[in-house]
């Protein structure tokens, strides 16, 4: 049974940051999946390598986009990313000592490390990036009136 199902309202509106964060949390539940089956340290740590590694692609892909649109809060978030890499590595770090030390709270933080994440700070870029469109159509929209008025006069 998987741990998270994703849902339209995580949609940040953008398609390859959203493709990214269901890639996220399908690795979550295969982690997930893997550690209920009892599969063994070995296979889980693999899974869990595959999100180590996911993760900090996808954090360094959403930093580049922020900095192409000029994103107020990308210190901010990059903040954020290194603290969440930071965990999920530690987890890694843990599970390859001990498979013992993945249990529900483990699975818990996973969880609530992504969700919140998503609707918690990565929402803003996407509303960021609307509230930027809406300016450039308004600024078009007055160019345009303003060239219409100068051929008239």
């Amino acid at each position: 049974m998987a741990l998270l199902s994703w849902r339209d309202d995580y949609r940040i509106g953008v398609p390859s940051i959203d493709a990214e964060h269901r890639y996220l949390i399908g690795l979550i539940n295969e982690f997930h999946d893997e550690h209920a089956r009892g599969g063994g340290r070995h296979l889980t740590l693999r899974v869990l390598n595959k999100l180590v590694t996911y993760a900090e692609q996808h954090f360094r892909h959403e930093e580049a986009l922020m900095q192409e649109i000029g994103y107020p809060r990308l210190s901010h978030q990059r903040d954020l990313h290194e603290g969440l890499y930071a965990s999920i590595f530690a987890l890694h770090e843990d599970l390859a000592v001990d498979a013992g030390s993945v249990n529900s709270k483990t699975l818990r933080f996973l969880r609530h490390w992504l969700l919140e994440h998503i609707v918690k700070e990565d929402m803003d870029i996407g509303d960021f990036l609307r509230r930027k469109a809406v300016q450039a159509a308004r600024a078009s929209r007055r160019g345009e009136r303003g060239q219409a008025g100068a051929k008239t006069g």
